[in-house]
């Protein structure tokens, strides 16, 4: 059916540009390139132009481009991830987007009193609302260092990074922070046999983002052993 309403319509054009105008080599011209100069401005040739854009699209043509187009949305969908990227002491660490609700100044920590555990450090007022602000450099084993920024004069300031993970809330602070960085899942490598104790644990794999190897932690767990002790 599609072939036959091809081969009418077709027939039906009037290609007289080809035989009598601009683009035909025989002597016998069409009178009007007289008053138009050229082909593309003669009434015939842009009305068979809409009729062939007006046309009914074959078949073929609605498969091809229907599975291109849903390849297309298959590959973004998949491929393109994204990581929030901050720096703990001397480690730079990464953290899914979607568990990070917002990044605040550093404010006062206040200590919970009776309260002995390394991992939790106290509460913070965050927009009138206190949370628990956390140590993650505990539960990781990170060494508080100090960054010698004496030759660029920067010094970052210490931030919160507030999450949000099932339900439960939690602030900790870090040295830097870079901010979202896109990647996809083949960027991932597994990490190095020198990463060892808490930090191999919660280590899911290692993104390299300019010049830096970035720790991919492994949000679900480290959540949990943040958050194990949280009434």
């Amino acid at each position: 059916m599609q072939e036959e309403k091809k081969s009418t319509l077709l027939k039906s054009i009037n290609d007289c540009w080809n035989r009598i105008g601009v683009w035909s080599n025989a002597e016998e011209r069409c009178p009007e390139l007289g008053n138009v100069v050229h082909c593309r401005n003669c009434s015939v040739y842009s009305a068979t132009g809409r009729l062939l854009l007006d046309r009914e699209a074959s078949e073929e043509y609605l498969i091809e481009w229907t599975s291109l187009l849903a390849d297309e949305k298959k590959s973004t969908r998949t491929k393109t991830k994204s990581a929030f990227v901050f720096r703990a002491g001397t480690e730079w660490l990464a953290l899914p987007t979607l568990v990070i609700r917002q990044v605040v100044d550093m404010g006062t920590i206040h200590s919970i009193p009776h309260l002995n555990n390394p991992v939790i450090r106290g509460l913070v007022n965050i927009q009138g609302k206190l949370e628990i602000c956390v140590s993650i450099g505990s539960v990781l084993g990170l060494e508080r260092e100090e960054i010698d920024d004496s030759e660029t004069g920067y010094v970052a300031p210490e931030r919160l990074i507030v999450t949000h993970r099932e339900g439960k809330v939690i602030a900790f602070p870090v040295s830097d922070i870079m901010g979202v960085v896109r990647y996809q899942p083949e960027m991932m490598r597994d990490p190095p046999v020198t990463v060892s104790g808490s930090k191999a644990v919660y280590t899911e794999g290692i993104l390299y983002h300019r010049n830096l190897d970035i720790g991919f932690l492994k949000d679900k767990l480290l959540f949990k052993t943040l958050t194990k002790d949280l009434a």
